[in-house]
């Protein structure tokens, strides 16, 4: 267990504090600030290199193991926790990556050689997979196995990053010899394993790579390209919707810029900037005749035919501004021509100087979000959307944002309905009160659907399973209060868990979030269906969940009617026990004994 810590360089310390107002973590857990910055540098790296708005970097928690403070699993750019999340991630994949990143997190002034030696150590034990040599990182270990099972399908073997970090004023010193040896020997046993495809230099960052990477992802993403080939202007948009907008011939190589972003000396693919992009990419190397094409196109002697053969790209950015050759992009998102973008940075190695090749692209700047949803639809009319994919374009989209909006104005209490992803990047907003579409869906389904044991997994696995049953455009329009008040007690019941209970119970907080409803609503009829019953019943739960000493109790309650339940159910174990089964709150069984305990409860009361 780590002794209580406290950052003293203010710069740091700043970053610190910041983080514990974003994410409203309490001041009784704030106080050890060694926990608080193996979390920020968690935070860090998920934000940096992830592409999954849900992965979170409680996920990434490693308690007490053994010289690892984080790890991150990522599947075809998906985060996953357990088995169950990969094959949901792969089942209609033929080929795809993985991606592992391991952190430490010292708040020494130095870079220590033991405690690097340690992390190297623990790695290497990772990935023994006879044995699960380090206790605390088992579902990782499970999962990790299980990946390797797939290795036939890995379009090629995965990639291993390493974080180091520490609150050293200087740079690593690798002209000591012992150290270097040591980061040599960690490095080389690793690549020894024979498991990866890259085994990529360590990052080490002391406090001016900290600073950097900190400046990185909280400035507004602006890059300068420049148009050799000057554009057409687009006529004047009366409306103005659309501030302004271009059409022509970007180089390649200013492409690549727009793409790609510099961090630790390496090439990184600026994966926010596909987020809004309602196409999934699907990886060159599928038996996919477009995006092979494109790499052919890219690869082979005509690669100056490539703009011509090529749809071209469509960019929206919050502004656009063009003076002479030089185009200025503000907080951009390639929204049509993801495939084409990802399969270029695929290949980037491999691409030679190829001056003559040039890229079809329209850039369009607009801040209006209906005339976003509408040129998203229209240039990915080619393709066959997927529903998940669409949710965020429905009309009820729209809607439910105006009534989180409609909420904060009358009740006081700020809770944000994000229908499109880095919707509030510019505000000052705890990301914790940002309700999401996946988190809408789950608290929805685990509140209002009794479906709690449903909403673990991937999106898309949810989406499939409650597809039908959310957002109907005709009929849901009269009861939105049903989906602010699921945000809004998902939102409760995440920071209650969080800060009063052990992390094991937050596998349980989508069957607390079912149970609120059944504590606020007694002899009452519910209905499992978003209807004039559940929407009455929202505003029953509104009223308690608003009403911070109400909502704790009701909370608290939830959880002591788990305890007692399962604690029935399994006589012979302690809750401890019991709460150690990961996949306990993934089974029907258990939401419907918690369902049955509950309607018990409720006979004998009358």
């Amino acid at each position: 267990m780590n002794k209580q810590t406290t950052i003293k360089n203010p710069i740091i310390s700043t970053y610190i504090k910041d983080f514990i107002e974003k994410y409203e973590i309490t001041s009784n857990k704030a106080k050890d600030e060694h926990s608080i910055f193996e979390s920020y540098i968690n935070d860090l790296i998920l934000t940096l290199y992830g592409n999954d708005p849900n992965a979170s970097f409680y996920d990434m928690e490693t308690k007490t193991a053994f010289g690892i403070d984080g790890v991150a699993i990522f599947v075809a750019d998906k985060f996953v926790k357990s088995i169950e999340d990969v094959d949901d991630v792969i089942q209609n994949t033929k080929r795809f990556e993985v991606e592992f990143y391991f952190s430490q997190s010292k708040t020494s002034d130095l870079f220590n050689r033991t405690e690097i030696n340690d992390f190297f150590t623990g790695i290497r034990r990772f990935f023994n997979f006879e044995n699960c040599e380090i206790p605390e990182l088992k579902e990782f270990w499970e999962t990790a196995k299980y990946i390797y099972t797939k290795a036939s399908k890995f379009k090629q073997p995965p990639v291993l990053n390493t974080i180091f970090a520490s609150l050293s004023p200087n740079d690593i010193n690798l002209s000591d010899p012992h150290l270097k040896s040591a980061v040599d020997l960690g490095i080389n046993d690793l690549v020894d394993l024979g498991m990866f495809n890259k085994v990529l230099e360590p990052q080490f960052l002391g406090l001016k790579r900290i600073m950097e990477l900190h400046r990185k992802i909280n400035s507004d993403l602006e890059i300068v390209v420049n148009m050799t080939k000057t554009p057409v202007t687009y006529p004047k948009d009366v409306t103005g919707k659309i501030k302004n907008g271009y059409y022509g011939l970007i180089k390649l190589e200013e492409f690549i810029k727009i793409l790609t972003d510099e961090v630790s000396g390496k090439k990184i693919l600026r994966k926010g900037i596909f987020d809004d992009n309602i196409r999934y990419y699907l990886g060159s190397e599928e038996k996919i005749d477009v995006n092979y094409n494109i790499k052919n196109q890219l690869l082979g002697k005509n690669s100056y035919l490539f703009g011509v053969l090529n749809n071209g790209i469509t960019i929206l950015g919050d502004e656009i501004n063009l003076n002479s050759e030089e185009m200025t992009l503000v907080n951009y998102q390639i929204v049509n021509g993801c495939q084409t973008s990802n399969v270029i940075f695929e290949v980037l190695d491999e691409l030679k100087q190829q001056e003559d090749v040039y890229i079809p692209a329209r850039f369009i700047a607009t801040n209006d979000e209906e005339t976003k949803n509408d040129i998203i639809k229209a240039t990915n009319s080619q393709t066959t959307l997927k529903p998940e994919q669409l949710a965020a374009l429905a009309p009820i989209q729209k809607a439910i944002e105006e009534y989180y909006k409609s909420k904060r104005q009358n009740t006081g209490f700020k809770l944000y309905y994000e229908r499109r992803t880095e919707q509030y990047r510019d505000e000052n907003i705890p990301k914790t009160k940002i309700i999401n579409i996946p988190f809408q869906i789950k608290s929805t389904s685990a509140l209002f659907l009794n479906l709690p044991h449903e909403v673990s997994g991937q999106y898309g696995k949810v989406e499939k399973k409650t597809r039908g049953l959310l957002f109907n455009n005709e009929s849901d329009f009269g009861f939105i209060n049903v989906y602010y008040a699921s945000g809004l007690t998902w939102y409760k019941t995440e920071r209650f868990v969080l800060n009063n209970y052990d992390r094991k119970y937050r596998r349980a907080r989508w069957h607390i979030m079912m149970l609120v409803r059944y504590l606020c609503c007694k002899n009452k009829i519910v209905s499992n269906k978003i209807d004039k019953i559940s929407n009455k019943n929202s505003e029953l739960i509104e009223k308690v969940m608003l009403d911070e000493v109400k909502s704790n109790e009701i909370l608290d309650c939830a959880i002591q009617i788990i305890n007692r339940c399962l604690l029935k159910q399994n006589p012979n174990l302690s809750i401890d026990e019991i709460l150690q089964d990961r996949k306990l709150f993934e089974r029907k069984e258990t939401t419907d004994i918690l369902l049955e305990y509950v309607e018990n409860m409720e006979s004998a009361t009358n």
